[in-house]
């Protein structure tokens, strides 16, 4: 009697255990719990939620329905595939919009091109594409772009160079990133990249913004608008970032006021070209001077683009090509082969960009650091009305939707079985010209009407940048750095990326 009590007990045992571990497991997906839907999941997993979205993603076949809370907003569509990427964001995309889901997020950028849909789209879009393909551009940004190169980069990489200290290579980018935007934005220099490292309040400020958006879209609108009334936890760094994106704008509008004042006076030829400038005189790119709050949201939104989204991927890419040595190889090989050089200081430096378009390698890798680690781990909208996608999912009207850029890397049915791995070969043919793969596939600049208008102004920052450092330093990651993105709408590595820097010349 007694050994068939404790078989039934173990044969009970081992049936709870497997139901137990089929509804945690669930085949690997979350389970929906009641009344809290798959939050807990999220929250368990909220130190890695972009590789926890392609994990689901990936075990669903591209396409998931997360569900949250009970009664809150907190449920979303996910999906990485190609498909409906292809209708979410052209075939369709009039459906599909930022709405009220995307500007509670990210309401500090106002009116601007981000943040728009519709009409006031196209009329922002119209700006921006105007501005950037405007000859004076292309001209002031050559002239810009090879000053802080040579009088900002490489004047503070020679420092750290001679001094052998140890720098934060994500920090290094931004700063060198928002000194160009800020010039071509608003026709100041803030010079927060030289030796001194001063405070950078944008960057701190854009940051703050971002995790704050992140949060705001996995959390339920009661929980963090409770923050914002008690102004605690990353609702108060939001409002003080807010403050602080106001008091620069109203200083850089007060600085090129002046300065166009003083040129209307001395009725001096003025070559300085920029945003705000084109904004407040007037010019034809721009129309009649608009009301200054849509000037502050469209300066932002420039600066914005300017403060992380190319220095994160220049760091991104450094640290896969240092733990890559042959791509770094490569590289040197075809900047030698390709680029005339002149010799500032002792250092090469190329003498002409429009040669950039002949590295051919270095693209792929920047195309492949793209695909592994793009800028924009996800991108949002809403649907405005019933749906099917057309992997047959159903979408209702208000349904809030994730495209999973990230996601879509990691994908063995897109990229192969060595999705994981950094192989610039892959974007190269046989003939060794770059491959071009759809942007429904790869999503780094979006898709549709509202692919990103400075795609191949992003490229030509990065080569600049990556083809001097390369062919002028030796970049050394120190070894043993917890390496990993913040929580936030922008894929930041966390803590930076802590580097050694050593003159190949010297």
């Amino acid at each position: 009697m007694t050994v068939f009590l404790y078989l039934g007990f173990i044969i009970f045992g081992i049936v709870f255990l497997r139901f137990l571990y089929g509804f945690i497991h669930n085949n690997g997906l979350p389970r929906k719990w009641p009344f809290v839907g798959m939050i807990p999941t999220l929250l368990f997993n909220i130190h890695r939620p972009h590789d926890e979205v392609a994990d689901f993603l990936k075990r669903s076949n591209g396409t998931f329905f997360f569900k949250g809370i009970w009664f809150t907003n907190t449920s979303f569509l996910g999906t990485s595939d190609p498909e409906n990427v292809r209708y979410i964001l052209s075939t369709n995309n009039s459906v599909y919009l930022k709405g009220s889901e995307w500007l509670k997020q990210f309401d500090i950028f106002g009116e601007a091109l981000f943040n728009s849909d519709g009409e006031a789209w196209k009329r922002h879009r119209k700006v921006f594409h105007a501005f950037l393909h405007h000859p004076q551009f292309k001209q002031s940004l050559s002239k810009v772009l090879r000053q802080r190169i040579e009088g900002g980069l490489v004047t503070v990489l020679e420092y750290v160079s001679r001094r052998e200290m140890v720098v934060n290579l994500q920090d290094l980018f931004v700063r060198h990133a928002f000194d160009i935007g800020c010039i071509m934005a608003v026709g100041f220099n803030p010079g927060v990249l030289s030796i001194e490292f001063p405070d950078n309040p944008f960057h701190k400020a854009m940051s703050d913004t971002l995790e704050a958006a992140f949060y705001r879209y996995v959390m339920p609108d009661s929980l963090w608008k409770l923050q914002s009334w008690l102004q605690i936890g990353k609702e108060k760094k939001r409002t003080e970032a807010w403050k602080a994106f106001d008091h620069l704008l109203t200083h850089y509008i007060s600085i090129q006021r002046h300065k166009s004042k003083k040129t209307m006076a001395s009725s001096d030829e003025d070559d300085d070209f920029n945003f705000l400038k084109c904004y407040l005189t007037g010019h034809e790119i721009t129309g009649p001077t608009p009301k200054e709050s849509l000037i502050r949201d469209n300066i932002i939104h420039f600066l914005f683009a300017s403060d992380d989204t190319y220095s994160l991927t220049l760091t991104w890419f450094f640290y896969l090509i240092s733990k890559t040595p042959m791509a770094e190889i490569k590289i040197r090989q075809e900047i030698k082969r390709h680029l005339s050089m002149k010799q500032v200081e002792g250092l090469q430096i190329p003498s002409n960009f429009n040669d950039l378009s002949k590295l051919t390698y270095l693209h792929a890798a920047f195309n492949e650091t793209l695909r592994l680690f793009p800028p924009i781990p996800f991108e949002f909208r809403t649907c405005t009305k019933p749906d099917f996608l057309p992997s047959g999912h159903r979408v209702d009207r208000n349904t809030r939707v994730l495209i999973g850029i990230h996601a879509m890397g990691r994908m063995e049915s897109l990229w192969g079985e060595d999705c994981y791995e950094f192989k610039p070969e892959r974007w190269i043919s046989e003939e060794g010209k770059l491959k071009r793969e759809s942007p429904s596939k790869f999503s780094a600049f979006l898709a549709g009407p509202r692919i990103c208008p400075g795609k191949e102004l992003s490229f030509l920052l990065m080569k600049a940048t990556a083809a001097t450092m390369i062919h002028n330093y030796n970049v050394h990651v120190i070894v043993g750095q917890n390496i990993g993105p913040k929580n936030s709408a922008f894929y930041q590595m966390k803590k930076g990326l802590m580097v050694t820097v050593k003159n190949r010349w010297s």
